[in-house]
């Protein structure tokens, strides 16, 4: 609007003046107007330009910070994240210094300082379940006790699940130590009803450990099962042999050799139901020579072997050959251990030789079973009975 005015002014100006001097007051007029309007463009352009340069700046600036705290968030979160995971595997260690990588990041972030507190006492708790196993190893029992309780109280009830690992190594430490004193008092114990009572005590139990304790106690209820049929096979108290092969059998129904000793001892009933009718049709037994022979040299024992496991217990095996002119049954072998290395007397077992009855120059094999001797032996067979048929 000032331009039009000053245009306005400019003509009638001209129209004043000769023509002559108007064609010169058109041409000033007319520079003046050019000059002022290149001037307020300019300044027109540069008040748009620095605000617009500003904007850009600040915006690029706003961007490369949203940016980087974004990247720096990320990498916190992952940070966290990995921490998280190491500690559910119970790396606590590894978990703490992920942490406080985190927490270097972001220092006001009050979720990592939780966190981190968690994982310190994690790995405090670990570093003392840790020495558990070897105070267990070395039969310091009551100071694994001791250890497993303070424990037990420093886990107290939390729910967080970081702890679970902890809880876990707790409950198998506790299991071990149950398992370790139960093995203990094993050797004390010689009856299958105090036997029986240890397994029931240990039924609940689970890991490597507890099982072979299981199998330990299931197996020496099978030895003395069998050792007690034995010895009343040998009185011919066959029902009661059968009673004592049952009651191994029902903590053990798939062992082999308490189902063969059944099958044996069933065998032997027979036999010697049958064998006491022979005997009281026989009015005497043929030359006296052939039966001095017979009562006197009817056995011939070979391949013997004694094998010394891995809880101290004896397991003997042989082979018995008749030699007799007629056949025998119900052979049983008194057998006496001693010391390999003093040669002390330990102690003494019998065999009873299967199949029950062997026809002349047939050969059987024996197996018996001896408890808690610990020390390489010498076997020897003392004597030997049986009947001739």
């Amino acid at each position: 609007m000032r331009l039009a005015v000053l245009e306005m002014a400019a003509d009638t100006e001209v129209l004043r003046q000769p023509n002559t001097s108007a064609g010169k007051q058109e041409e000033i007029a007319l520079q003046g107007t050019s000059t002022s309007t290149s001037k307020k463009g300019s300044s027109r352009v540069f008040q748009w330009v620095i605000p617009l340069l500003l904007a850009g700046v600040i915006g690029t600036g706003l961007m490369l910070y949203y940016n980087h705290e974004l990247s720096m968030n990320q990498e916190v979160m992952t940070l966290q994240q990995n921490a998280k995971k190491e500690a559910l595997t119970g790396r606590y260690s590894d978990a703490v210094q992920l942490l406080e990588q985190a927490i270097e990041k972001r220092p006001s972030y009050a979720a990592l300082t939780r966190d981190r507190e968690l994982a310190v006492k994690a790995a405090q708790i670990k570093s003392r379940l840790d020495i558990v196993p070897n105070q267990l190893k070395s039969q310091k029992l009551n100071e694994g006790e001791k250890s497993l309780k303070d424990i037990a109280n420093m886990i107290g009830k939390r729910e967080e699940p970081l702890f679970a690992p902890l809880q876990k190594g707790l409950a198998e430490q506790q299991t071990m130590l149950k398992v370790l004193r139960i093995k203990g008092e094993l050797d004390k114990l010689s009856t299958i009803s105090a036997l029986a009572d240890k397994l029931d005590s240990i039924r609940s139990l689970n890991g490597q450990e507890a099982a072979a304790v299981k199998a330990q106690i299931i197996n020496k209820i099978t030895g003395i099962s069998y050792s007690s049929a034995e010895a009343k096979l040998r009185k011919k108290d066959f029902a009661g042999a059968l009673a004592e092969v049952d009651t191994g059998l029902f903590y053990n129904s798939d062992n082999e050799k308490l189902t063969a000793y059944r099958k044996q001892i069933t065998e032997a009933k027979r036999e010697f139901e049958k064998a006491q009718a022979k005997r009281i049709q026989l009015a005497e037994q043929k030359a006296a020579e052939e039966d001095l022979k017979n009562r006197t040299a009817a056995v011939n024992v070979s391949d013997l072997q004694v094998i010394l496991d891995d809880y101290g217990d004896l397991s003997i095996t042989g082979t018995v050959t008749n030699t007799a002119t007629r056949p025998i049954y119900s052979i049983s072998l008194y057998l006496e251990i001693y010391s390999s290395d003093s040669g002390s007397y330990i102690g003494s077992t019998y065999a009873d030789v299967s199949p029950y009855k062997l026809n002349p120059g047939e050969s059987g094999l024996f197996s018996t079973s001896y408890y808690g001797v610990y020390q390489q032996v010498q076997v020897s067979a003392a004597n030997a009975s049986w009947y001739l048929e």
